[in-house]
């Protein structure tokens, strides 16, 4: 990033988002009981409590694995413990600083095997770039694997103060809840910038 200059990328936080610990290598189970407390409140029914925070234990546990700058959980749907999860990455941008070179960087740090796949070009406020959005077959359960279809949508985008190439995903396998979703996921792309931090 810039020499003189330290910049902060930041993102709108809807109702809804619980900030995910990345790089803190807590005890999934323990955070995400605290987690789904306070958002339910004290009051909520302890077996909606017991699945929200089953579920936010699970993302949590998966979340750093792409190592993204910072991740979040959106609650869907707290009765029935249904989440989705947007994550922001920050990408060295030599070679892939224009918008035609990004589908190829995301290929490469994110890699997918999908079932349907779709570009197109975007003008976003943090820069030029791209939305790729795809259907995935993935494997989930521990015991007994299967396949489920995930969809997710990808805004990449070549920020002009920096170097470096930002990257929203928001990802999700309730299909019945992705118009709403895609609609969520560009609103916040929308959102994403880059602020200068200043000293002092």
């Amino acid at each position: 990033m810039g020499d003189d200059v330290t910049w902060q990328c930041l993102i709108s936080e809807p109702e809804g988002s619980i900030r995910l610990p990345l790089g803190e290598n807590p005890e999934f189970g323990e955070w995400a009981k605290r987690a789904a407390r306070q958002y339910l409140g004290p009051d909520a029914p302890r077996s909606e409590m017991r699945e929200l925070a089953s579920a936010l234990a699970r993302v949590a546990a998966t979340a750093g694995l792409g190592d993204p700058t910072f991740a979040y959980a959106y609650v869907i749907d707290a009765a029935k413990a249904l989440t989705a999860v947007y994550e922001v990455h920050d990408y060295d941008g030599d070679g892939y600083r224009s918008p035609d070179r990004l589908p190829d960087l995301l290929e490469t740090v994110l890699p997918t095997s999908p079932e349907r796949r779709s570009v197109t070009e975007v003008h976003l406020p943090a820069g030029p770039g791209v939305r790729v959005q795809e259907l995935l077959a993935v494997e989930t359960g521990s015991l007994f694997k299967k396949k489920t279809m995930m969809e997710t949508v990808t805004y990449a985008v070549v920020p002009p103060q920096v170097d470096n190439i930002l990257a929203f995903r928001m990802s999700w396998t309730n299909l019945v809840f992705s118009e709403a979703l895609l609609e969520l996921a560009q609103t916040l792309a929308e959102s994403l910038e880059l602020a200068e931090v200043k000293e002092g």
